[in-house]
């Protein structure tokens, strides 16, 4: 047998901790944690500008006064919003680097070789939550009637519809709160709780990973305020919104086990696919809307 030592194994956190570097002779001092609540402030206030500067521009040009006249124009609506979202990550993606020093998809943790190695086990994920999101719909006997239903009142709407809720939706929202406003939180609760001794800003100091309660307490803000957005879309409908919870609980826990945005967004685009496809094949194309 060889007489040489054996290698040390490259611990885990250390290859997965991208905000901080792991090798001495690169080191640039403190771990920076980003995106922390100033940059996720930065990135809502960014994206809730355009959604509404977009949304003005509708209700102009349709003549609506109020958001539900609106809704009698879904594809102009529908289009709006796809505008909003590429105005807000056309602004985003060149300005957040200036603050990180970082690329986006990075300082984001988007990570796509985690979810690519893993996509067939997200995609199955994705449609169980979506059976299981369905069975729990009927068993509250909830009502059909949402806004998403008054958006699919044609083909054309439906399909835009489809393709928005589809991949738009999902890979903003998945950015906006599972890229941002979670780990901010995470960030914001454990400097809260840290143990203001050597050793606890040691370890601030020296490393971006979060403790489990920050993980925790972030999924759960980040959740009901992912739920409250849908609020009006679900007519403030109590058994929706929970199963919604749930749902965008699940997809935190994706995004904080395999530390990658990239996974969740898939989990959730194969859940909301799964949704509409349903919906499509009920309504045979949108040619048949009320079966809804």
């Amino acid at each position: 047998m060889s007489d040489l030592p054996l290698p040390e194994p490259v611990r885990t956190d250390q290859a997965l901790d991208i905000q901080h570097d792991t090798d001495p002779a690169q080191d640039h001092g403190n771990a920076r944690r980003i995106p922390h609540l100033g940059h996720a402030a930065m990135f809502f206030v960014l994206a809730i500008t355009f959604i509404f500067m977009s949304s003005f521009v509708v209700l102009i040009a349709t003549h609506s006064f109020t958001p539900q006249a609106a809704l009698q124009h879904p594809v102009a609506l529908v289009m709006s919003l796809i505008a909003a979202y590429v105005l807000t990550f056309a602004v985003a993606i060149p300005v957040f680097p200036m603050l990180w020093m970082r690329p986006f998809f990075d300082g984001i943790s988007w990570v796509w070789r985690a979810a690519r190695l893993r996509w067939w086990k997200l995609v199955l994920l994705g449609c169980v939550l979506a059976v299981v999101a369905e069975v729990l719909e009927h068993l509250f006997k909830t009502s059909t009637k949402t806004d998403m239903t008054e958006l699919l009142k044609s083909p054309a709407a439906g399909w835009v519809t489809v393709a928005f809720g589809t991949l738009v939706a999902p890979i903003s929202e998945e950015i906006a709160f599972r890229g941002f406003l979670l780990p901010a939180l995470a960030t914001a609760y454990d400097w809260l709780s840290l143990d203001r001794t050597p050793a606890g800003l040691h370890r601030w100091q020296r490393t971006s990973d979060h403790t489990r309660g920050a993980w925790i307490f972030g999924a759960v803000l980040s959740s009901a305020a992912f739920t409250s957005i849908h609020g009006g879309q679900l007519h403030w409908a109590g058994g929706p919104l929970a199963i919604l919870f749930v749902m965008s609980l699940v997809f935190s826990a994706v995004r904080v086990v395999t530390r990658s945005v990239a996974a969740s967004t898939i989990v959730h685009i194969a859940y909301d696919g799964l949704l509409l496809l349903q919906v499509v094949v009920v309504t045979h194309g949108f040619h048949n809307l009320s079966k809804l």
